[in-house]
């Protein structure tokens, strides 16, 4: 009986060793190159990079809104031998585009200076920046038909006479 214990035992613990060491060990390369081919497929997610270590990924950089850090998150998921996922993409936002507040601003910067020759504005980015010279006494109303034109700051290099 003693005998057949043992021999059950030894029956066990090779079954079981040669179970363990017969099965497919996932290599993290592996892992990561098919996370990164699913990550290709979309250009929004070409700021993402992917790392893995013990089958656990972990993504970084930017997207531009939430939806795609989502999404990189949900695809990388569902690659297949993902344990899961550790999501540190930033969302960053595109710069806005100021071509035609840049364009609203010299149209209307026009009428703003027509009272004042001597005074030049150049509009960048929403930014009117003030050259020339006026008299002490003309800057107040200037500058109030500047602000007016609510640009995203004014940069004054007037010089008062």
């Amino acid at each position: 009986m003693k005998a057949f214990r043992l021999v059950s035992m030894l029956a066990l613990v090779l079954t079981l060793g040669v179970a363990t060491t017969s099965c497919k060990k996932v290599k993290d390369a592996d892992v990561q190159t098919a996370v990164q081919t699913a990550l290709a497929a979309n250009p929004d997610l070409a700021g993402v990079s992917v790392a893995v270590l013990n089958q656990v990924v972990t993504l970084t950089g930017t997207v531009k809104d939430d939806a795609a850090k989502a999404f990189a998150a949900t695809t990388a998921t569902a690659v297949q031998n993902v344990k899961s996922v550790v999501n540190n993409l930033e969302v960053v936002p595109p710069a806005p585009d100021f071509t035609a507040i840049d364009a609203a601003l010299n149209t209307a910067l026009v009428d703003a200076l027509k009272d004042h020759q001597t005074v030049k504005a150049e509009v960048k980015e929403g930014i009117v920046t003030l050259t020339g010279e006026i008299r002490k006494r003309d800057l107040p109303t200037l500058m109030q038909k500047i602000t007016a034109l609510n640009p995203q700051q004014v940069v004054n290099n007037i010089t008062v006479k």
